[in-house]
């Protein structure tokens, strides 16, 4: 009873470090349309749930020898593998889904990136220096939510909770945004509440994707490299795929809320479910 009350506090004293500075940051600098108007605001509040992890350590004195600093388990190579090439796959996926269902003219090979060889690979690999570059920024959120959150929720809860719980938990923590468009615009019905549902569904599924690298590695790296390239390689190359040759974008038979959901989402869910059922396996093995 007494260290399930001390997970309890250490959790709450994490959300409480990592949730009010970016609220506070995402509503003063917001530039009301899913952005932020200060870079330096903007670049930092990746690093908060990392900088709440330190902090509720230290003040508690929890140390961190379980904190997944380490850079793998033996055979943690294919995963780092997985990490690298599933951002990478996940856009072609969508597009292929985006030409085969929803844009009403006009085909794959005719957009922009389908139609030059060369500017496709130069996106995609600008795209993964950039997300490599940067990984910094997915380490801090998954020092947060995959290497400190999820761990001490399974003390209090089995994995699939735990790693739903988290995936609801990360995706409100990016509600500033959310509320004025993050990741989804301004063009549907029931603006911002279904942007808010959206990103719960999103972070739900590779919440459990992270968690899987996370667990099977031992490592907070996979996450962080997966988390960035995400971020960088999904956007640039999805995008490039969603406009013409010349730039226009294609007819589309729904709204660009829809058209994200419809085209994205299908192996974000497939993925998610995939490494949920995997972990669970795996949790039942060692039992």
């Amino acid at each position: 009873m007494q260290n399930k009350k001390k997970t309890l506090l250490r959790i709450l004293m994490f959300l409480v470090l990592a949730y009010v500075p970016v609220y506070i940051l995402g509503f003063v600098f917001s530039d009301k349309h899913g952005g932020v108007t200060n870079s330096l605001a903007g670049f930092s509040m990746m690093f908060w749930p990392a900088i709440a992890v330190i902090i509720t350590r230290l003040v508690t004195k929890e140390g961190f020898r379980d904190a997944y600093l380490g850079f793998g388990n033996r055979g943690s190579a294919k995963y780092y593998g997985f990490a690298a090439l599933y951002p990478i796959a996940l856009p072609f996926v969508s597009a292929l889904i985006l030409h085969a269902f929803i844009v009403r003219e006009g085909s794959i090979s005719e957009s922009m990136l389908g139609s030059d060889g060369i500017l496709a690979a130069g996106t995609i690999l600008s795209s993964f220096v950039i997300g490599f570059a940067n990984v910094l920024n997915g380490f801090g959120e998954e020092f947060g939510w995959r290497a400190y959150l999820t761990p001490k929720l399974e003390t209090l809860m089995p994995t699939p909770l735990a790693v739903v719980t988290t995936g609801v938990i990360w995706a409100l923590w990016h509600g500033p945004l959310l509320a004025y468009g993050y990741n989804f615009g301004r063009d549907y019905d029931f603006f911002p509440y279904g942007g808010f549902i959206a990103m719960i569904v999103m972070c739900i599924f590779w919440s459990a994707v992270l968690t899987w690298l996370t667990k099977r590695t031992n490592s907070v790296y996979p996450a962080a490299i997966c988390h960035m390239l995400i971020d960088t390689v999904l956007t640039s190359v999805f995008l490039g795929f969603a406009a013409k040759a010349d730039g226009t974008q294609f007819a589309y038979r729904t709204n660009e809320f829809w058209t994200m959901i419809l085209s994205v989402f299908p192996m974000i869910i497939i993925c998610g479910s995939v490494c949920m059922i995997l972990m669970c396996k795996k949790q039942k093995a060692v039992k």
